[in-house]
């Protein structure tokens, strides 16, 4: 595939207090080999980065929102807004390389049909200005599930070498620069949500990615089409992002699995559980967390059956309970 390709394209990027960031971002986009249409739904930000997008790239529709809608409603906001047959996602502390999307659509027209998610090989920020002799370092490539369904991003902090060079399948693509199938999207959205909007943030897209595997859809890591991220350009802090990982994961789990399944792979579930447990003795604020999780489980196990499954076999779940460092095999 190269320039004249006639697949259509929409980006959406969803920008918080992203001033320092987003111009590599938007920089990105617009350098693309294949022609992009660009929308960015700001969360009521309260530093210069709506003025910035006004001023310097006036032909990008830029939605306002009051309030801060979390990433989750704010893409959806902006996902609504195209009618492209594929959406790219990037972070506003994400960039990628001009022909990062020609790549991952060279790629989907030479497989299979049912590729619903493609993702390419995401570094760190600082791979970008490393030195030729020093090793790249990988931010994400992919996004994994364990035994204790907790969801991590794949080779996250591995040095990048050779042995990363071939496409794989994926459980799912980290949301920071993912290429999405509308038709996939439309297949397993759930009361009109691509993305469950009361997750405000974190694990939003592992609960797609584990959608799409459930309706047969596939994800693929493409290593040919390289970005980087920066990673915190956006967030709120660890406490934040802890309180939402811990109740976020309950409710993936209730939306996609049937309790009864539990008890496969159940060591590594009540490990995982324990040590769950362990920090919310630590950090107290969690208890929070335990409550909304509780309060929001029936409607969770509701939402399970608003995308009836069209395969049997379950995520491809790793060993372990996905703590510590990635293994670079």
């Amino acid at each position: 595939m190269n320039s004249e390709s006639k697949a259509t394209i929409s980006a959406v990027v969803v920008t918080w207090n992203s001033e320092k960031t987003v111009k590599a971002t938007l920089d990105s986009l617009r350098s693309q080999t294949i022609p992009v249409n660009i929308i960015v739904v700001d969360n009521a930000s309260s530093d210069s980065t709506p003025d910035l997008i006004k001023e310097n790239y006036p032909e990008i529709r830029l939605v306002l929102n009051k309030t801060n809608d979390g990433f989750a409603r704010a893409n959806n906001t902006g996902i609504s807004l195209t009618d492209s047959e594929w959406v790219l996602l990037l972070n506003p502390d994400a960039w990628i390389e001009n022909d990062f999307i020609e790549k991952l659509l060279s790629f989907a027209d030479s497989s299979e049909s049912r590729i619903g998610m493609l993702g390419g090989l995401l570094l760190t920020a600082q791979s970008a200005v490393s030195t030729p002799l020093s090793t790249p370092i990988i931010d994400s490539a992919g996004i994994e599930i364990f035994r204790s369904r907790r969801v991590r991003d794949k080779l996250m902090g591995c040095p990048c070498t050779e042995e990363h060079n071939q496409s794989v399948q994926v459980f799912g693509v980290c949301a920071a620069a993912v290429l999405y199938r509308r038709e996939m999207l439309e297949d397993i959205a759930v009361e009109g949500e691509i993305f469950p909007e009361s997750f405000f943030s974190y694990y939003e897209d592992a609960d797609l990615a584990w959608r799409a595997w459930r309706r047969g859809w596939t994800a693929w890591f493409v290593p040919d089409a390289i970005g980087y991220h920066h990673r915190g350009g956006s967030t709120t802090g660890d406490k934040f992002s802890r309180y939402l990982t811990h109740r976020n994961r309950f409710w993936m789990i209730a939306r996609n699995e049937l309790l009864s399944n539990l008890i496969t792979f159940l060591p590594e579930l009540l490990i995982h559980e324990f040590l769950m447990l362990l920090r919310v003795i630590r950090f107290p604020y969690l208890l929070k967390a335990v409550f909304e999780t509780t309060i929001g489980l029936k409607r969770a196990q509701d939402q399970y059956k608003k995308v009836p499954s069209t395969k049997d076999t379950p995520p491809p779940f790793q060993r372990g309970i996905g703590f510590g460092r990635s293994k670079s095999d």
